[in-house]
């Protein structure tokens, strides 16, 4: 039962008051006629609330035929749910209302023959043609579309029909039936199944949103081949792509039935918006629209990088990949790198290429920090034997900005090491006013015995002409104390010339025949040597390379031979280092007795593996990496994203948001030692750009930033206005020009909504690409930003590629559910669906009035009651 009016119940609270009232008034009335009255009045409140029995149709405007008219339903479906729901309204005996929706709600009405037994659904074709043209078809708002069926059945409820696929494109329908529930509407639903239909779109076209001149970039179109219910083979298509009026690409391709997608790469060649669009023809297909997608990219004018080279010529190969990758660059040793950030803001990014810290002061190493958390620029370290902890980056600003540590992972057993230190005693380090380079040579060789540990070996060379063992080669924890091998470092005395090279055959041949797996020699001198055959100083530390030896170089002072140690330390795979006064010397030393106890360094052959997809390396495979001779072992932050690991599990390209920028570190070298084979690499100049331009900042419009928020039909520009100080710019002029997909164009002043902000709603004409270039005009001053937008195909025409046939029938069952209402099917076979006959909506919609009845009860009762004060039941005494 169903109570039209339920809140007439509330008069029920009356009877205890009547009650109370009789017995105030000594209970005159006898009781049996009390309970008969209070039973008429208990009847006429029911009869008052309206009770019914069924469901209720009602006699006016009671039914709204909701039908569905979007063209996911082909024009054929369309056709057949007209006719279904004017079936419907005959049936239910009742005037109703049938409305169409797709994108928006149209009221129409339906015609019918005068004999009143046979039914034609068809509108007249002028009819017909009225709607068609106010209907757009290309959404299906199933909310609105019920809310304005509530509307015209409130107050009261009524009853709802939906006949639809259940496809919704726009809207929440669901929130919409809940309120529909909550306002007392019945909805029943009628699922449909259309017939498959085959059809050929482009599901989507992606590209980068902003790019570099002269920048190579993917460009992946997705296409979907539906085939109908008749045809499942595979389809032949033309494929074509755009960028503007140019035509990029056109091939013949197969589809599968199913997702198929295809790439293709293309060359950013000018600044501005790039507009990209993409067109599949072929048959058999149902719709055109959906044979088309766009995109749109912003592209800057070409970066600028600052090359940071650690030894001159190092970054030469990496130059030149980078030039012709279109990334502009100018390098430069790392000891002219500025201190100031002014003097960096020409550049996007900064690569060190094999840097050592050495080479850099605190200042320059600031500056590289800041450039990248406060500038918001890019920065790429290379390994090499002088970078990352063979560069002793550790606890220096290099290692804050970077995305690893430089402690190496720890190893299951640590390597042994012996040290050879190898130290010039000739006149010349004696002959100086105050602190000699002498006793800062041997105050270094003291540091040095204490950075090692017990198991660890270490020997002292001293020479002139002549050599002489300070120490020779003894374990730290054996032989010798610690305190009588610094106490025989503090007592060498000074001696006469200088000879480099027998000092390093002598000590290098001793080095060799140390049982430890890792051996490392460090000279210091300041003069020349009498010897100065390069051949043979090469092949005496060649040989000593092919024993596992590593050799770094200490010049001190400008009279040193400069460039025969820092050729030593490259063939040697050391560090060279340049002390210009006697106090570096012991920093230096301790800093590469400290490398070589950590020994950070792991070389062997190995292709590197992929950690996790990242857009370094995107469209790279890592069977395509050539192989990696050695790295420099790191630990990665907690922040880092590690791309490419070594087989110890090592990072070998890691990367990191650091403040405003970003960060790359790659620990093996660019080329040689441990990356040789990378140079002749094919994708060599591709990877590398690739690598640099993840790190450069995206381009800034400024102070005026531009945005869109898409509505139905179009989309909302926004533009923020902000003076250098950040306080919102107000008053000024807007102007702004659309270029739309055919290349007409329009142009229009924005008006101010807001302090600093200005916007304006546009109706977008076309599906497809638009440039809009806003112009700020204030003061004389005239600010100018390029930004597409794309005006997607809507969604009816280009629907998820799983089913939506069942999903939709799902949508529908779970709407009526809400409501209390029942799920219908068609009366006919058509659309693909097996006939079944449908009761018809009168007869599973009937209701039957009780108000008469109890007022009828109400009545007969009161006149008993009339009868009892009477006494007519009464007998006579």
């Amino acid at each position: 039962m169903i109570l039209h009016n339920p809140q007439f119940l509330a008069l029920l609270l009356l009877i205890p008051v009547l009650i109370l009232i009789w017995r105030w008034r000594g209970m005159r009335l006898v009781p049996a006629a009390l309970a008969l009255r209070i039973v008429s009045i208990v009847l006429l409140v029911l009869a008052l609330a309206d009770p019914i029995i069924g469901q209720e149709i009602r006699s006016a405007e009671s039914v709204v035929f909701l039908v569905d008219q979007s063209d996911s339903l082909t024009p054929s479906g369309q056709a057949t749910l007209r006719a279904e729901a004017a079936r419907l309204a005959q049936e239910s005996g009742s005037q109703s209302t049938t409305l169409w929706f797709g994108n928006q709600v149209v009221a129409v009405d339906s015609a019918q023959d005068g004999s009143g037994t046979t039914f034609d659904p068809a509108l007249s074709e002028a009819q017909l043609n009225a709607y068609v043209e106010t209907l757009d078809p290309s959404a299906s708002d199933l909310e609105t579309a019920l809310h304005t069926a509530r509307e015209l059945l409130a107050p009261g409820g009524g009853r709802v029909v939906i006949l639809s696929d259940g496809y919704e494109t726009s809207g929440d329908v669901l929130n919409a039936a809940q309120q529909a529930a909550a306002a007392g509407l019945t909805i029943d639903v009628m699922p449909v199944m259309p017939t498959q239909s085959s059809e050929l779109r482009i599901t989507a076209i992606t590209a980068p949103q902003t790019l570099r001149v002269g920048e190579e970039y993917p460009i992946q179109i997705f296409v979907a081949n539906e085939p109908g219910a008749q045809n499942s083979d595979d389809a032949t298509a033309t494929l074509r792509l755009w960028e503007g009026e140019q035509i990029l690409a056109e091939q013949e391709v197969a589809l599968t039935p199913g997702a198929n997608d295809f790439t293709f790469r293309h060359r950013a060649t000018e600044p501005g918006v790039a507009r990209l669009r993409a067109e599949i023809v072929g048959t058999p297909d149902t719709y055109a629209r959906n044979n088309s997608a766009a995109a749109t990219a912003l592209v800057a004018p070409p970066p600028r990088v600052l090359l940071v080279e650690g030894r001159s010529g190092n970054a030469r190969a990496l130059s030149m990949a980078l030039l012709r990758e279109g990334i502009e660059n100018q390098t430069i040793v790392a000891e002219r790198l500025p201190t100031r950030l002014s003097d960096l803001g020409a550049y996007n990014g900064m690569v060190l290429v094999d840097v050592p810290s050495a080479a850099l002061s605190l200042d320059q190493m600031a500056s590289v920090r800041e450039f990248v958390r406060s500038e918001g620029r890019g920065l790429v370290a290379t390994g090499g034997r002088n970078s990352f902890g063979l560069g002793a980056y550790k606890d220096t600003p290099l290692e804050q900005t970077l995305p690893v540590l430089m402690n190496p992972p720890p190893r299951p057993q640590r390597s042994e090491i012996a040290l050879l230190l190898i130290i010039d005693r000739s006149a010349s380090m004696t002959a100086a006013l105050g602190v000699s380079k002498f006793d800062m040579a041997k105050e270094a060789a003291i540091l040095s015995t204490e950075s090692l540990q017990a198991e660890d070996s270490i020997g002292i060379l001293s020479f002139d002409t002549g050599q002489l063992w300070v120490v020779p080669f003894q374990r730290i924890g054996q032989g010798l104390s610690l305190e009588q091998i610094q106490d025989a470092i503090a007592r060498l005395p000074s001696g006469g010339g200088t000879d480099i090279f027998a000092a390093l055959q002598m000590g290098l041949n001793e080095l060799a025949r140390q049982p430890v797996s890792v051996r490392h020699a460090v000279l210091l001198t300041d003069g020349r040597s009498f010897t100065n055959d390069r051949l043979s100083y090469q092949q005496l530390v060649d040989t000593a390379r092919a024993q596992d030896i590593t050799l770094s170089t200490i010049a001190i002072g400008l009279d040193s031979d400069t460039d025969l140690l820092d050729l030593l330390a490259q063939w040697g795979g050391g560090r060279y280092y340049y002390a210009d006064s006697p106090e570096d010397i012991p920093r230096l030393t301790l800093l590469e007795s400290e490398i070589a106890r950590a020994d950070p360094s792991i070389e062997e052959t190995f292709r590197a593996g992929l950690a996790e997809a990242h857009p370094l390396v995107r469209d790279f495979a890592p069977a395509d990496f050539p192989q990696l001779d050695g790295y420099v072992a790191t630990t990665p932050k907690d922040a880092a994203e590690v791309v490419l690991r070594s087989p110890l599990d090592d990072p070998v390209l890691t990367a990191w948001q650091y403040g405003l920028g970003r960060a790359v570190a790659w620990t093996p070298s660019l080329d040689a030692p441990w990356a040789g084979a990378w140079v002749d690499w094919l994708d060599y100049d591709r990877f590398w750009a690739q690598v640099v331009r993840y790190t450069l900042p995206e381009p800034d419009s400024g102070p005026l930033q531009v945005r869109f928020e898409p509505q139905p039909g179009g989309v909302r520009l926004i533009v923020d206005v902000l003076q250098p100080g950040g306080e919102p710019l107000d008053l000024a002029r807007v102007n702004t020009r659309v270029s739309l997909p055919d290349g007409a164009q329009r142009e229009f002043d924005v008006r101010q909504v807001a302090p600093g902000r200005y916007a304006q709603d546009l109706l977008l004409p076309a599906d497809g690409p638009y440039v809009m270039s806003v112009v700020l005009l204030h003061n004389g001053q005239r600010q100018q930003v390029d930004i597409g937008y794309v005006q997607n195909v809507p969604a009816e025409y280009n629907p998820p590629l799983t089913s939506t046939r069942l999903q939709g029938r799902a949508l529908l069952e779970q709407i009526a559910q809400m409501s209390g209402g029942r799920v219908l099917e068609l009366s006919r076979g058509i659309l693909g669906v097996p006939e079944v006959t449908a009761e018809p909506l009168a007869q599973l919609a009937t209701s039957t009035a009780l108000w008469p009845w109890f007022l009828g009860v109400a009545l007969l009762v009161w006149l008993l009651e009339i009868a009892v004060r009477r006494g007519l039941f009464m007998r006579n005494r």
